[in-house]
């Protein structure tokens, strides 16, 4: 799955919305709780886990594609 298509599908908006400069100030349904959803799926999704310090620094779809990215994900 592309991960446009797991923002979408998380978030409940059209993929559309999603570019890797989408982030909670450009996306109304991407609360605290969403971020949660969005580092569950992804995990769920590519088999890796986040460390925490990771998490917090996910303030974009680009930066979650990086580090996905550094994980050896292909997205």
């Amino acid at each position: 799955m592309k991960l446009e298509e797991l923002f979408a599908r998380t978030l409940r908006e059209p993929v559309s919305v999603f570019s890797d400069d989408a982030s909670p100030a450009s996306v109304r349904s991407w609360d605290s709780l969403r971020h949660i959803e969005l580092v569950m799926a992804a995990e769920a999704e590519y088999g890796i886990r986040f460390e925490t310090a990771e998490v917090t620094t996910i303030r974009s779809l680009g930066c979650m594609r990086g580090i996905l990215r550094r994980k050896g994900v292909m997205v």
